[in-house]
């Protein structure tokens, strides 16, 4: 769908993703790991196509000057209100949906809209709505549409449920879903983003599962849902997930590398207090800035950077406050506290600075990896702006891109392209649980490359040096 919003910035948080380090691997764990949330988000079965569309909390809505339709702010969906009509217009692939209530999912495909509409396709404020006149009719109807004002995960199947048995463990698998969902005993159990949930009824209340049935762990390596074995702990595959997890990524940055640095800010840099910090964040930024002692300290792209004013410039930090490293996991900037000054060169002005694996949302649990802190934060909006920030567990592509999991609203189909998946340190394919937002180097963060491994996630090939 279209993500281009007329008169706003539509912005990914460019925060570094969040990683919880290995006891094993000898790094302290931070304050606040503790406070991973591992409660179920709202889950949703649906056994036909349907599209997802997310809204932070209830619908926030600005009066589009001279009309008399008003916009919602707070979602990345183009969505329109009609002060006249009452009704509701959506902005669906260049094509528009109408429906009388917001919260409903009868939303049709219509051709008639209000004659304000043709005071937005004049404005160079809107160009997606001037592409997307005259209206015109999709080829096919619209699909049904779940309106949740919460984070959600759509489960979709394809048609009637189709049930595999997995030899030899008591499991049955849905073959006809992109989903992890299996049945056990009369249970019910969801993989999201490696974490377990189950039920006795898809149409009921899920719970958190603490220890997954030994039966997971007996799944053959060989099997097409063995790739579940990353989040079975005990596992030799959760092991070498853990160990990536682990991983350190390094990275240099010259005594110029700030230069031309520019933070985004909506109106006058704002600040909030950061709980049970001397901290206070920086809240009209999609950039991770946050204020301590009168000084400024901006982590970008796995580097520090310091600076006396909000607007910059910026050069490379010498070192950080250490109060950064108490930022409660409960806060969206919890993951700079991954983050790590190395060395200081006072010649050059040279800087070293490493990272865990947390670019790619990935935590360590105590047994297993899991992806994303687990607690929602609702994303900054304003007339002239809107991002989320990192999403509570789930997993993303670029932005543009279908999303998967509740960080994003998408349509959910039964599909798994070959961009869902990386290769695991044994060779074999693992799903990749992207939530974001990322780093973003020409669209798309690049993963850090290690000792044994490329920035792909493919081992490197063996030297004859």
């Amino acid at each position: 769908m279209q993500r281009i919003i007329p008169q706003r910035t539509r912005l990914l948080f460019p925060a570094l993703c969040l990683i919880l380090p290995l006891a094993a691997a000898g790094a302290n764990s931070p304050p606040g790991a503790a406070m991973l949330n591992f409660n179920p988000p709202r889950i949703v079965v649906a056994e036909k196509p349907t599209r997802l569309m997310l809204i932070d909390g209830p619908p926030v809505r600005v009066s589009v000057e001279s009309t008399r339709l008003e916009f919602v702010v707070n979602t990345d969906w183009t969505i329109f209100h009609d002060l006249d009509s009452r009704a509701w217009y959506v902005l669906d692939d260049g094509h528009w949906l109408r429906n009388n209530m917001l919260s409903s999912g009868n939303w049709v495909s219509t051709t008639d809209l209000p004659d304000d509409f043709l005071t937005l396709q004049l404005n160079s404020d809107w160009p997606e709505v001037a592409e997307a006149m005259p209206p015109r009719l999709p080829a096919t109807p619209a699909l049904p549409v779940l309106i949740s004002y919460e984070p959600t995960e759509l489960v979709l199947i394809d048609g009637e449920t189709a049930w595999e048995p997995i030899a030899d463990t008591g499991l049955q698998f849905v073959s006809n879903t992109s989903n992890d969902l299996f049945l056990l005993d009369g249970r019910y159990y969801l993989l999201l983003a490696g974490r377990w949930f189950t039920t006795k009824d898809v149409n009921r209340k899920w719970y958190a599962v603490k220890d997954v049935p030994p039966s997971f762990a007996s799944i053959p390596p060989d099997h097409p849902w063995a790739r579940v074995l990353d989040s079975v702990p005990g596992t030799e595959q959760a092991r070498l997930a853990a160990q990536e997890v682990a991983r350190s990524h390094s990275r240099s940055v010259a005594a110029d590398a700030g230069d031309g640095l520019t933070v985004p800010w909506f109106g006058e840099p704002r600040f909030v207090a950061i709980e049970g910090t001397a901290l206070r964040r920086g809240e009209n930024t999609p950039y991770q800035v946050l204020l301590h002692n009168n000084f400024y300290y901006l982590c970008h792209e796995g580097a520090w950077f310091r600076s006396s004013s909000p607007a910059g410039p910026w050069t490379p930090a010498r070192e950080v406050p250490e109060a950064i490293y108490t930022i409660p996991a409960t806060d969206p900037a919890y993951n700079v506290t991954f983050v790590r000054v190395d060395a200081f060169d006072d010649s050059t002005g040279r800087a070293a600075y490493s990272s865990t694996g947390g670019y790619y949302g990935k935590y360590y649990s105590g047994s297993s990896v899991v992806y994303g802190t687990g607690w929602y934060h609702p994303g900054y909006y304003s007339r002239s702006a809107y991002w989320r920030y990192p999403s509570p567990y789930g997993y993303w592509g670029p932005y543009g891109a279908p999303y998967y999991g509740y960080s994003h609203s998408e349509t959910y189909k039964v599909k798994t392209d070959d961009t869902d998946w990386e290769w695991a340190l044994d060779g074999s394919k693992r799903r990749v649980y992207r939530y974001g937002p990322r780093n973003v180097v020409g669209g798309e963060y690049v993963m850090p490359e290690s000792d044994g491994y490329k920035g792909d996630g493919r081992q490197r090939p063996e030297s004859n040096d």
